[in-house]
C-alpha cells in the first residue's frame, strides 16, 4: 500500500503552520481507479477527522472541493496534496442548530404610579447667560 496524504490549510490563518492532514493507504488498483476510494465512509471518516484537528466545519462543498483536488493529484501520482480553504469555526455550525424554546411569557405591564406627579408652576429661568 503507497500513502497518500491531503494537507487543509485555512485560508485567514496568522500561524503559517496550521494545517491538517488526512492520510490513506492505496493499493495499486485503487491508485488507477481513485474514484472508488472516497465512499460515504470516507468521506464522513475524512469530514470528522479534519472537523476535529481544526475545530472548524468542513461543508458538503469543501469537501467535495478537497476531495476533488486530491483525486487529480492521485491520478497525477502526487502522494502529497495540499488545499487552501476559507473555514469557518465549527462553534458558529452549532449555533445555527441551536434550537432554544425560552420562556415566551409576555411579562404583566406594571404601569407608574402617578397620582402623586404634580405639574409646578413657578418662574421661568432667566434667557440671558451673560
Amino acid at each position: 500500500m503507497v500513502k497518500y496524504t491531503i494537507n487543509l490549510k485555512p485560508k485567514d490563518s496568522q500561524d503559517l503552520n496550521e494545517e491538517y492532514r488526512y492520510s490513506l493507504g492505496l493499493t495499486l488498483q485503487q491508485e488507477n481507479n481513485p474514484e472508488q476510494i472516497f465512499t460515504s465512509e470516507i468521506r464522513e471518516s475524512m469530514r470528522s477527522n479534519l472537523q476535529s484537528q481544526s475545530a472548524c466545519e468542513v461543508n458538503n462543498h469543501q469537501l467535495n472541493q478537497i476531495i476533488k483536488n486530491w483525486l487529480e493529484d492521485i491520478k497525477e501520482g502526487y502522494r502529497f496534496s495540499s488545499v487552501t480553504l476559507e473555514l469557518r469555526p465549527l462553534i458558529y455550525s452549532k449555533i445555527d442548530q441551536l434550537q432554544e424554546g425560552g420562556n415566551q411569557e409576555i411579562p404583566t405591564l406594571v404601569y407608574p404610579d402617578s397620582s402623586e406627579i404634580m405639574p409646578l408652576w413657578g418662574m421661568l429661568p432667566p434667557l440671558n447667560f451673560c
